[in-house]
């Protein structure tokens, strides 16, 4: 197994950080009394912060599958934020949104960065060491 890069590292913990706002407890708790999204917006939070977290411990593995799922994790996260950014209640949920909107931008940028590639790629090759 070859070490974990400190970029993959950063993107583990982002990551966890972006799935855990996608459930609405965060939010009930940082801005109480707002009024709730939509059904369907709730139901995609659950949906992305459940495969986020399974991401995050993929990608913490070194799983090789775990690159493509993270990034596209990342790039529903930011078309799922995007009208919280514009049409959020109050200003601080769109401030938040846009703070993680950012956060999964620089996920993707973690992600691609060659030293992460070299690592995810390299766990998917068996050791010639006997």
């Amino acid at each position: 197994m070859s070490p974990r890069p400190l970029p993959v590292t950063v993107a583990v913990i982002l990551l966890v950080f972006l799935s855990l706002f996608n459930f609405p407890w965060p939010y009930e708790i940082l801005f109480p009394g707002v009024e709730e999204p939509p059904v369907f917006v709730i139901y995609t939070g659950y949906a992305l912060g459940i495969v986020g977290l399974v991401d995050a411990v993929g990608l913490w593995m070194l799983k090789p599958w775990s690159y493509l799922a993270t990034n596209m994790v990342c790039v529903l996260n930011l078309f799922s934020g995007a009208p919280g950014v514009v049409f959020g209640p109050t200003d601080g949920v769109r401030v938040l949104n846009a703070v993680l909107e950012v956060v999964a931008l620089l996920i993707i940028v973690l992600l691609i960065l060659p030293s992460s590639r070299r690592a995810l790629e390299a766990a998917d090759r068996p050791s010639r060491v006997r």
